[in-house]
């Protein structure tokens, strides 16, 4: 079947490779990857999808880093840290051999302003919990400067009250900041003070957020009267800082401090690293240029990976990625490997809005959530509709994944059960419902998932479902603004511990598109960051996941990822890992 599917697609290859090279990208790196969307963002502070987090941890480099494997963490930028006895205190000294791509030795204060813009109005993005929830004083600077910016908005610009407000405002700003637990002590030592202990602080560390930002991205602040603010009491850059060739106002083009500086960024074309020349592990970099070649159709990428174009396929989603899985699992193309990934693939329920594109959203009421959960046949999807060795699951934490960690049961599936729930709630035999919009993205075997289970809602509860697909960038914009009654999303764990997979069901949690909120929930997690015995914080975080999977079903988990990856066999050191996070410094190629 494989080989019948790369005949009817040898047409699309020669006019990839045609396109691939008309467009001023046939000089090929040391080794490329595919991406095929694109970046959406390279500022550390607003990144959230995987292949820009990708591209960001070869450019930058935390505090600590990721090793081969990204299991745990690794002396990155700083040494590991010293760590007080309450595990409240970590001090990270920064090695002296840290330098930025432009030879600027890496300082502390680089750290500050990074991971201020994580929590500023104006630059803080979906993660800006990382802080508030962690760091001393960091959620009352982030509630303070959002509470002034909203009664600036209140007032009419210009007006004395409006000035008095913000000059103010301006003034206390430096002072308010310096109670956040985040001190410079030096050039090359920084403090953190955290509200509790958090055992995987880590890991937090390493993630993309907490990155560095070099003091020439000050050039382009968007200043009023001297301020560091903007008419709205903003911290905004001129969002064109993370180019390599910007040059407004004497900005050198984007200066990082990672193994790889961004030499070429080409939209939705290619982008391109080469080595940094001041990285303090230099000598050791297995490759001197790296391309992140954009294919918007993965079954061309595939075939270009065929025809020797590209070394890394990281993504194989594809209409026939069950027979590459095959492929895989039985040995016949060892460059294929089927790796199980630390997330889980899930459907979201629009929880909060009484209407969505003018008709009654049928699911603020749990009872409905509950029924379309129960009536979905899993296993039927992960082996037969899926069928790339998925483990269907009820759990929105990958089950067996965290050490100390031992999942709830959930719903499971119950057609009967669903049918009796939904006549509860008033729609007997799906009779009131309305069509029932269902959101998800293109290209890739979603549509497939969307179909079978529209067909699955349709038997069992006599629902008219109705797909919608939208490419992604549009998708994304459609499931954060919550137009959408059902969406297709999951969640990749961004540190090893089962609140990054429950965090995002907080209430106000960035990153929770369903709107979901619970007061119970909300508090078992707190209690949770509060408990210092490993095991009760463990029993209190399985008891949030079992509310979230059994009563207020935000979402319905289908499965497990696993992800079939392909890789040429004369790539060393890259390795399929449950994070896919690869760090190409580790990478060598021996064509």
């Amino acid at each position: 079947m494989f080989r019948a599917v790369l005949a009817t697609c040898s047409v699309l290859l020669a006019g990839t490779i045609g396109v691939y090279s008309l467009s001023g990208v046939s000089d090929r790196a040391y080794f490329s990857y595919v991406n095929r969307s694109g970046i959406n963002t390279l500022d550390p502070a607003a990144i959230t999808w995987n292949q820009d987090i990708r591209v960001a941890l070869n450019l930058w480099e935390g505090l600590v880093s990721y090793g081969p494997d990204a299991s745990e963490p690794v002396a990155g930028a700083a040494y590991l840290p010293e760590v007080s006895d309450d595990g409240l205190v970590y001090r990270f000294t920064i090695g002296p051999d840290a330098r930025w791509s432009n030879g600027d030795p890496v300082t502390a204060a680089d750290f500050v302003r990074g991971w201020r813009r994580a929590i500023e109005p104006g630059t803080a993005g979906d993660y800006a919990f990382f802080l508030t929830e962690h760091v001393v004083g960091a959620a009352e600077y982030y509630a303070w400067r959002n509470a002034a910016v909203g009664e600036l908005a209140s007032l009419e610009p210009g007006t004395q009250a409006w000035q008095t407000r913000f000059d103010r405002h301006a003034t206390q700003r430096d002072q308010r900041f310096s109670r956040v637990g985040l001190q410079a002590l030096d050039a090359r030592l920084l403090q953190v003070r955290l509200v509790q202990p958090c055992p995987y602080f880590l890991d937090l560390c390493a993630f993309v957020t907490l990155l560095p930002v070099h003091e020439s991205i000050e050039r382009l602040r968007l200043d009023y009267q001297g301020s560091g603010l903007t008419r709205r009491g903003l911290v905004v850059y001129d969002p064109q800082w993370t180019k390599p060739d910007y040059h407004v106002n004497g900005y050198p083009g984007l200066i990082t401090n990672g193994p790889y500086l961004l030499k070429e960024w080409r939209f939705k074309r290619r982008l391109r690293m080469t080595a940094n020349p001041f990285f303090h592990d230099r000598e050791r970099l297995g490759c001197s240029t790296v391309d992140m070649v954009v294919y918007g159709d993965l079954n061309t990428a595939i075939m270009a990976y065929e025809a020797g174009e590209l070394d890394f396929l990281p993504d194989t989603s594809v209409s026939y990625d069950h027979e590459l899985a095959r492929l895989a699992i039985s040995g016949e193309r060892p460059d294929f490997h089927c790796a199980q990934v630390f997330a889980t693939y899930y459907y979201l329920f629009n929880c909060a809005d009484e209407t969505v594109g003018g008709r009654r959203n049928p699911f603020v009421d749990v009872r409905v959530r509950q029924a379309f959960a129960l009536a979905v046949d899993k296993e039927l999807l992960a082996q037969r509709v899926s069928g790339r060795g998925e483990t269907a699951t009820d759990n929105v934490v990958p089950a067996g994944s965290i050490k100390g960690y031992a999942s709830p049961a959930g719903l499971g599936h119950d057609p009967e059960a669903a049918r009796r729930l939904l006549a509860e709630a008033g729609y007997p035999g799906g009779a009131g419902l309305g069509a029932i919009d269902l959101l998800y993205n293109t290209g890739s075997y979603h549509g497939k998932i969307c179909d079978v289970l529209a067909t699955m809602w349709g038997r069992e509860l006599g629902a008219v479902v109705v797909p919608r697909g939208k490419e992604v960038k549009t998708f994304a914009e459609d499931r954060k603004g919550r137009r959408f009654m059902i969406a297709r999303a999951g969640w990749y764990g961004d540190y090893a511990d089962p609140t990054t997979f429950l965090d995002v069901f907080a209430t106000g949690n960035g990153n929770n598109d369903s709107g979901h909120s619970d007061a119970t929930f909300d508090a078992l997690l707190r209690r949770a960051s509060r408990e210092h015995d490993a095991d009760a914080r463990m029993a209190l975080l399985a008891q949030a996941e079992g509310r979230l999977i059994r009563e207020t079903l935000p979402l319905v988990p289908l499965y497990r990822h696993t992800q079939v990856l392909a890789i040429k066999p004369y790539v060393r050191g890259l390795r399929p890992n449950p994070r896919l996070m690869f760090l190409f410094r580790y990478v060598a190629v021996d064509r």
